[in-house]
């Protein structure tokens, strides 16, 4: 008989290696930048005449980004839901204090 070896997210490290990652301000800021990479704030469609001849292309490697996202977000929700809005709230700040405008007229 073989053994099987589970994936690693079915392993009994990863609840504990991801709760690690967001427990600290540092691992959720980079996870906010993971899922604002991967697409799951924004639409995957965008109607650009230029894109037109590769759009569906386009589209579908836009959504396997995503996918990854929300697999990430998915395990946010079951190992560490109450991190997610900790999160959220941390990189709204975050932005607010990195994004400078500058606007002359």
């Amino acid at each position: 008989m073989t053994e099987q070896k589970l994936p690693y997210e079915a392993s009994d490290d990863f609840p504990s290696d991801f709760k690690w990652l967001m427990r600290d301000v540092r691992g959720r800021r980079l996870m906010h930048w993971l899922l604002t990479k991967s697409g799951v704030f924004r639409t995957t469609f965008e109607e650009t005449p230029m894109r037109a001849g590769y759009m569906p292309i386009a589209m579908a490697h836009a959504e396997g980004r995503k996918d990854i996202g929300y697999r990430l977000m998915a395990q946010i929700d079951r190992v560490c839901p109450d991190q997610y809005s900790k999160m959220m709230k941390e990189n709204k700040t975050f932005a607010k204090r990195t994004i400078k405008v500058t606007v002359t007229i």
